[in-house]
């Protein structure tokens, strides 16, 4: 193969993604709108009287007990479950026009670069959570792989790869819990000269809250019973952070140079406590026994969770897959002619 010079090569790279990218939005447009036909066309039912087996619409509340809620590592507050998205900012190497032949960048502007925030990782503080809509049964929620649409502000944090080391505790904490669920991303500080930024952000889904959710529903119910983080593990815990010196300075909220009591207190704690632990034995076997429904992601069928009203919802999802749909092949039309008119030049 012939060596291509520098600039003919990011030509083709970046003609290649446009085309891919394309591709991509004009499938997912119109996978959006058959999600979008589906939901109008699926009459909201009763949990105790939804069709288990087939896609079911429901809307109830959230359901959480006040003291077994968890806590927002961003925003603090308490709620059944939380969503965190990591995003990271990529910077544009291009902006304007390159020999009056270049696609004109429409993205943010953060700084003195301009660039976009690329969503990398995603996960939830646990399994999911069980919703009641008052016909006398409740259905459980699995929240992995659901798309979720929700309306209302997010709490951001953002910080740079080399300094993960002096973030938040709790934030960070809750990264290295679910460092399973994020592998695409690391949580290890980077070189200055190679640093990234980052930006978390997070969604809180709180107690009796009410929320619509349209998914496959099945009847396969299998209740794992919480486990409780005991005295003894919260003496290990606290004992893995005497001896570890990175835990110490992660739980250093005074950034002192050492911890106190207080602060030994509530890492011991963060690192003790298991957020999956929402529910008391005693009220996951009430729950389980008047449990319906159970929704997860199947092959096949849309999974969406969203605090939006229908007509909303509809509307929102609409209208992403109107731009999706144009917007992709008009995106791999501009593509392939930037890279003709590249050797026509």
């Amino acid at each position: 193969m012939p060596n291509l010079p520098k600039d003919e090569l990011e030509v083709i790279f970046l003609s290649l993604v446009g085309v891919v990218a394309g591709i991509f939005l004009f499938w997912t447009g119109f996978r959006e709108l058959k999600a979008k036909r589906i939901i109008q066309n699926t009459p909201t039912s009763k949990i105790n009287t939804g069709a288990v087996g087939t896609n079911v619409e429901v809307k109830g509340r959230v359901i959480a007990e006040k003291d077994k809620m968890v806590r927002a590592p961003i925003s603090g507050k308490p709620c059944a479950l939380y969503h965190i998205e990591i995003q990271k900012w990529k910077r544009d190497r291009r902006s304007g026009f390159n020999r009056n032949r270049s696609f004109i960048n429409m993205g943010e502007r953060r700084g003195w670069q301009r660039g976009r925030w690329v969503t990398v990782a995603k996960y939830f503080s646990d399994d999911g959570f069980y919703i009641d809509d008052d016909s006398g049964a409740n259905a459980m929620v699995l929240v992995e792989g659901a798309t979720v649409n929700r309306n209302g502000g997010t709490s951001d944090y953002e910080c740079s790869s080399n300094e993960f080391s002096t973030m938040d505790p709790e934030l960070y904490q809750s990264l290295d819990q679910n460092k399973k669920k994020i592998r695409s991303f690391k949580l290890k500080d980077s070189a200055w000269l190679l640093s990234t930024d980052y930006r978390f952000r997070e969604w809180c889904f709180a107690p009796g809250e009410q929320l619509y959710v349209l998914g496959h529903a099945g009847s396969n119910l299998k209740v794992k019973r919480p486990k409780k983080a005991g005295v003894k593990f919260f003496l290990k815990a606290k004992e893995a952070i005497r001896k570890n010196k990175e835990l110490q300075k992660r739980f250093d909220a005074n950034k002192d140079g050492k911890l106190d009591y207080y602060e030994l207190e509530r890492g011991a704690q963060l690192l003790a406590e298991k957020l999956s632990a929402k529910y008391s034995k005693e009220k996951l076997e009430e729950l389980a026994s008047k449990t319906k429904m159970v929704f997860k992601k199947e092959n096949g069928y849309p999974f969406i969770i969203s605090n939006r009203h229908e007509e909303d919802l509809v509307s929102n999802i609409g209208t992403w897959a109107t731009v999706k749909i144009w917007g992709g092949p008009i995106l791999t039309v501009a593509s392939v002619a930037y890279l003709c008119s590249y050797y026509l030049k």
